[in-house]
């Protein structure tokens, strides 16, 4: 098994969609550094005024807010589109060529003819696209904090950028400071947990390639699922209350949680791995079923 899993690593990585996939990280750096420059200059316009509307607590702790606008700042900003909008799309691309782009290309009939264990094939071409997507999510993660500190600095306190948890509305609005420590610590658990978040959204493109031979009809099939669980929980949340703990989205909003002012809510972090979990478990066991049944 292992060496299998190491095989699907070898042929992820030897895929073109990975210098597409840095290109495009390059680029969302370097428009976060634009836009993080441009915040600089306005903020140091504002920051007498900035100051003055402060609570008094905060103009004592931090009275330059232009300091907190710093490197970390940098990351977390950059790092919530990051997981929310780029890594989605290329791990959907990942899991929909897992067995579709074999299926168009006829390498998985040679694997089948050659009497390959087809329930160890889809846990490991599985395992190979999670480990693919965590080593992108740690790494990109690691180097947009480096970049932003090396352009931005640090700075010893944070403010924090997801402030309460999204879903207890009596902490939402309420804004503190947090320590450098606290905030690393706090960006590298939520590169972890959307690593994890994303790999559940990208299997439903793994489980749809199994019945596709088109790679792109699995990974759009899988974003046209997350985009239509963003439309429901956005917009028609007040009548999706029964699958609103299901929708992969809410999942996602683990992200944020773990920035909480105070102790983070792992209780509702426990319920949201549960349902990757669901995920996981549906997306994975059909194409066993289905590779083991059909005929190639």
């Amino acid at each position: 098994m292992i060496l299998s899993i190491y095989h699907e690593i070898v042929k992820l990585a030897s895929q073109k969609k990975h210098y597409i996939m840095l290109i495009g990280f390059a680029f969302l750096v370097f428009l976060m550094i634009l836009i993080f420059r441009h915040i600089h200059e306005d903020l140091q316009k504002a920051s007498g005024d900035m100051v003055k509307q402060m609570p008094f607590y905060l103009q004592l702790i931090a009275p330059d807010p232009v300091k907190l606008c710093d490197g970390l700042m940098f990351s977390r900003f950059t790092g919530y589109i990051l997981f929310w909008v780029v890594m989605p799309i290329f791990a959907f691309m990942f899991a929909g060529e897992s067995i579709a782009g074999e299926q168009q290309d006829w390498t998985l009939r040679v694997y089948l003819s050659r009497g390959f264990s087809r329930t160890k094939i889809v846990i490991a071409k599985f395992i190979a696209v999670f480990a693919v997507i965590l080593f992108y999510s740690m790494v990109f993660a690691a180097l947009t904090m480096l970049i932003g500190i090396t352009f931005f600095g640090l700075s010893k306190m944070q403010i924090t950028l997801f402030w309460g948890n999204p879903g207890d509305p009596s902490q939402m609005g309420t804004i503190g400071l947090v320590t450098a420590k606290r905030a690393i610590f706090a960006y590298f658990a939520s590169a972890l947990y959307a690593s994890f978040a994303i790999s559940s959204i990208s299997s439903v493109s793994f489980m749809i390639s199994v019945f596709v031979k088109r790679m792109s009809v699995a990974a759009t099939g899988g974003m046209v699922f997350f985009f239509v669980s963003f439309i429901l929980q956005a917009v028609f949340s007040q009548y999706a209350k029964e699958i609103e703990p299901f929708l992969i989205t809410r999942v996602m909003e683990g992200y944020s949680q773990i920035y909480a002012i105070e102790a983070v809510d792992w209780s509702s972090i426990a319920k949201s791995v549960s349902v990757m979990c669901i995920y996981w478990a549906v997306c994975v066991t059909t194409p066993v079923v289905v590779l083991n049944i059909k005929e190639y």
